[in-house]
């Protein structure tokens, strides 16, 4: 006996490309970095980096990636930056607040910018295309807040994310840790 996919459910070229968003995610992934960090801080992000941040932040291992990134106190070139692999990498440790302090303006102008992606995608035509992305930048955005210890702007933000996508995790992560009051442990330079 066999198995087979039902043919109702997927066609012959979905089998071949089984997860375009995280393909799509993967790809944006530098750009999505460099229009998070790069530039003067009360600068606007141009469409396309807006675009990237969407793009990249619509799966959860991208956003990983973006959120270690961010949390590198060296400042690394958003170039260099190389996806999170789910199944070979660990954790970041920044995803809970641990290990050398983060840049704060640094993560205060990538939080801003990432709920000013979110902030776009809601003024636009298009609800649905981005959702995923739309609530993955601002869960990102409520990171931010939350590893600068701005509790009420991390929960604000993580309540959007939720309402955008109710099933973001990392959205439910951060507003889980505010509701218990964990804060970040950040190693003091």
């Amino acid at each position: 006996m066999s198995c087979m996919i039902p043919s109702s459910t997927r066609s012959e070229h979905d089998r071949t490309v089984r997860y375009p968003r995280e393909i799509a995610a993967a790809i944006t992934l530098r750009a999505a970095c460099a229009a998070l960090t790069a530039g003067p801080p009360d600068g606007r992000v141009p469409d396309t980096g807006t675009i990237a941040v969407l793009t990249s932040c619509a799966a959860l291992a991208t956003r990983f990636a973006l959120l270690e990134h961010l949390a590198d106190p060296t400042d690394p070139d958003p170039r260099t930056v190389v996806p999170f692999d789910a199944f070979a990498d660990r954790l970041p440790p920044a995803l809970i607040g641990s290990g050398p302090e983060p840049d704060r303006a640094r993560l205060r102008v990538a939080g801003d910018r990432a709920a000013h992606a979110w902030r776009v995608w809601r003024a636009g035509d298009d609800p649905e295309g981005c959702a995923r992305g739309a609530a993955g930048a601002l869960s990102l955005g409520a990171w931010c807040a939350w590893a600068l210890g701005s509790g009420a702007r991390a929960q604000t933000r993580a309540v959007y994310a939720l309402e955008t996508a109710a099933d973001d995790p990392l959205a439910s992560l951060v507003l889980r840790m505010v509701r218990c009051g964990v804060a970040p442990a950040w190693e003091r330079r």
